[in-house]
This record gives structure tokens, sequence and C-alpha cells, in this order.
């Protein structure tokens, strides 16, 4: 890995020497560095990544050699019947801590790093001892798992009508192929959701199961902060930086003060960590207030609640350093929190944290 990073870091250099500059509209020989992105016609791999039954058998493999310090437990089950599981890690009498990983099936790099982390957790070692003695950490790791098979953003629901964001339908454009889960994390009343203000009658209830069962596994432990881990696209600053992963805090008005300190005290830890590693370059994500979106659902039901998305959109290319980062971020809360650092952390720094920049077109987008 370390020589992976190492070469990574001097590819991403070279362009640099060339002082390339960066417009409104960005071409592939103005991005500082240059890639990695898909081509047209590439084929993507995803022999790297966890199929569902690999998953499951890694989750239970960790859970058995853990020796008791990671417990599974199954939050629910997916529109085509499958287990989501929740792995615990430590002494539930401790405060708790959640990561989740995948609500989009095609941004898969974070629940390998989530994965990474439980085998961390379940060793024993004395670092990991030293967080399970103070968190009861708590990690879903790939919250969808249907849309994860077929490698698309929605969960999969034949019923699912097409999308019409303003009646509540955050689905695909074409009915019959999913919900995205990331718009229905209504934690402490659905029936302030815009679906069901829409259609009370149609949908009495929630009708997207993956997000359910992030709610009561929410509902049930009450975590002091959660954290959702996503891929965005490949995007880069102003400074023609590519950016490796963009950061955000509740954005919803009616999301307490104090909470919203918390968010971005764990933003902060994100920014300071990765400022150690010369290839890394942290923005701030341009998110929106919509409640029903896990950053803020959980805001609003009063935890800390952070949204991270690491670069995307380059299939394999890069895979084991955008699977380091997400890994270094998850360690890097986990631990301000564990060693009680992060209430020292001044909020307010999130000003620091540059705005995300320009979307990266392999060629100039069609006028």
């Amino acid at each position: 890995m370390k020589l992976k990073l190492k070469i990574c870091t001097v590819l991403m250099a070279i362009p640099a020497l060339f002082g390339l500059s960066v417009g409104s509209v960005l071409a592939k020989s103005d991005i500082v560095p240059g890639g990695p992105w898909l081509t047209d016609n590439q084929h993507v791999s995803l022999e790297r990544l966890s199929s569902y039954p690999e998953l499951v058998m890694q989750l239970q493999q960790i859970e058995k050699t853990s020796k008791g310090l990671v417990q599974l437990e199954v939050i629910g089950k997916s529109n085509q019947g499958r287990d989501i599981y929740l792995a615990k890690a430590g002494n539930p009498l401790n405060p708790a801590v959640m990561i989740i990983t995948q609500q989009h099936g095609n941004e898969p790099m974070t629940t390998e790093a989530a994965l990474k982390l439980l085998k961390f957790l379940s060793t024993g070692s004395k670092q990991a001892q030293a967080i399970l003695d103070k968190l009861y950490v708590l990690i879903v790791a790939r919250v969808n798992p249907d849309g994860t098979e077929l490698f698309h953003r929605y969960n999969v629901d034949p019923a699912a009508p097409a999308s019409n964001t303003a009646e509540g339908f955050y689905t695909s454009s074409t009915a019959g192929v999913g919900w995205d889960i990331n718009r229905y994390h209504w934690v402490t009343d659905w029936q302030e959701s815009t679906l069901y203000q829409n259609h009370p009658l149609d949908y009495p209830e929630n009708p997207v199961p993956e997000a359910r069962a992030v709610i009561d596994a929410f509902n049930n432990y009450q975590p002091e902060w959660i954290a959702d881990f996503h891929h965005q696209g490949t995007y880069v600053t102003a400074e023609g930086e590519s950016v490796t992963s963009s950061i955000l805090w509740p954005k919803n008005e009616f999301v307490a003060a104090e909470i919203v300190d918390l968010s971005k005290q764990l933003c902060v830890v994100i920014m300071d960590h990765m400022e150690k590693f010369g290839f890394a370059v942290v923005t701030e994500y341009p998110g929106g207030t919509y409640a029903g979106i896990g950053r803020n659902g959980y805001g609003l039901a009063g935890a800390g609640s952070i949204l991270v998305e690491l670069k995307g959109g380059i299939g394999q290319k890069s895979s084991g350093m955008i699977i380091k980062h997400a890994y270094e971020q998850m360690m890097a809360i986990i631990g301000a929190t564990a060693d009680g650092s992060l209430s020292s952390v001044d909020p307010f720094r999130v000003d620091e944290i540059p705005e995300r920049g320009s979307y990266y077109y392999r060629d100039l987008p069609p006028e």
C-alpha cells in the first residue's frame, strides 16, 4: 500500500510543475493532476469488491475470530430478502458512535474501508482496545445490498414510481427501479416526510426498508454521532487540485446549534488528519437542507451527523488510495472521540475547508 501511495504522489506532482490553471469549464489538459478517470469504453472490474456472500462471510469471520469483541446483528432485510448487518464492537455500556456505508449501490470503496476498520477493532490490539474501552462502535457496512448487486444507485423495488421530487419520489427516472435510500431518513416522524404529506394513503409508512433498518438501529442505540460515507464524482478545486473527499455537517435550520457544532468538530478532525497526507485534498460538500437526507435527518434527531464523499467515477483506479482515505477518516473521528480531543476542537474552523470546486470533465461538455 505504501509503495502504491508513493507512486501515486509522484505522478500527481508532475503536472503541478507546469503551473496549469483551471477555468470554469475544465478540460482534461487543465487538471492538476490529470486523472485517473474512466474512459468511455473501459471495462470496469469489480473483482476487488466484496459480493454480498463475500461480505457476509467476512463479517461472520470477523465476529468469530474477535473473541467477543465484535458481534453481528441483523437490523433489517432488503426488498430482495438480503440481511442488513450491524457490526457492534466493544462494550454496549460505553457511548455509541455509528458509521454507515454504501447507501448507494454503485459507491463501493467505503464498505471495504469499513471492513478494514472492523478487522482492526477485532484484533484486540493495544490501540484497538484503547478505543473499545471508551466507545461502542457501530458499523453498517453496506446499507444497500440489492443495489450493490446491480451496481446502481438505488435500492431494488419494482413498485417504485418514476422520479418526482416535488411529490417526494426520490427514485430513478424510470419506474420500477428503486428508491434513493439517502432521502428517506425521517427519523423522528415519518408523517413529516414529503412523501407522506403528498401521498398519505399510498405511503402510510416509509417504503424504503434499508432506511428503516438504519433508523431502527439508530433509535435502539442512540449514538452520539453518525458518519455516512459515500462517493461523489471527480472534482477539482479552483487551484486545479484533484479533490479526494468532500465533507459536510447538517444544514437544516432546525438542527440544534450544539449538534451542528459537534458535527463541525468531526469535520475539522477529518480536515486536520488528512492534511498529513500530501495527496489528500478535503473540501466542503455543497449539500442542502432537505430533512430526509441522513446528514440532516440524524442531526434533527439529536446526534452529530456528517457526510463524507470520497472521490468517485474512477472505477478500480486508485481504489487502494480511496479505501485508505476512507479508513483514515473513520479512524480519525473514532480516535478523537475516544481520547476526548474531539471536545476541544474549534467548530468554527470549518471555515478553513475550501469549496469543492468544479466537476471534472474529461473533455469539454456539450454547449
